[in-house]
């Protein structure tokens, strides 16, 4: 693997809860941790069904598509209770898939939520997801498409001043200032029901 991979990080901008809008989705191409190649936007419904296939679209409809070694997740959650199926996603891209967060996954909170807006057929795919892992510097890595070396490797690669990567980082900063007009927060520290920033 390249000392500098492409990496596509993905992020949603903030919403409100059951709003009729689109939510703004940004995703940003990074050549390691120092460049940005690429922005690219599209838009979701809030708690929208078919999160995994929006996004094999999407992704692979962009013209940096082929070039793309890994994407950065920041939650298996989307644009509120849609669900990523993170190991579709990855087969269907024939690209490795990082989910890094905060906190570890609390799956029990994602199935209440699910069951709270009768949305609960989608737990299934929560339950697919890929384990997540405590790195050394106290994120949460589950992957798909890779080793867990190689994902470490992609995550390391991509890492600046913060500890998420910075192609996530960046795409949360645009989408936020998208819809706030500036940006601020952290990106999410876990996947959430709800569109707030961590």
């Amino acid at each position: 693997m390249k000392r500098s991979p492409h990496v596509l990080g993905i992020d949603e901008g903030p919403f409100l809860k059951g709003q009729s809008e689109r939510v703004p989705v940004v995703g940003a191409l990074c050549e390691g941790a120092s460049l940005l190649e690429a922005v690219a936007r599209s838009e979701f419904p809030v708690d929208g069904a078919g999160a995994t296939e929006f996004l094999i679209d999407w992704i692979g409809g962009l013209r940096a598509a082929a070039s793309l070694q890994a994407i950065a997740l920041g939650g298996i959650t989307f644009a509120g209770l849609g669900i990523i199926d993170v190991r579709e996603l990855s087969q269907a891209l024939a690209t490795p898939v990082l989910v890094v967060t905060r906190r570890p996954p609390d799956n029990a909170r994602l199935q209440q939520a699910l069951s709270a807006a009768n949305l609960l057929e989608r737990y299934p795919i929560a339950e697919r997801s890929p384990a997540a892992l405590r790195t050394d510097d106290g994120l949460y890595l589950a992957h798909a498409g890779c080793d867990r070396e190689q994902a470490l490797e992609l995550l390391r690669a991509t890492q600046g001043k913060a500890k998420l990567p910075e192609p996530l980082r960046i795409a949360h900063l645009i989408a936020t200032a998208w819809v706030r007009g500036e940006s601020h927060g952290r990106v999410r520290a876990d996947p959430r029901a709800e569109g707030e920033d961590a």
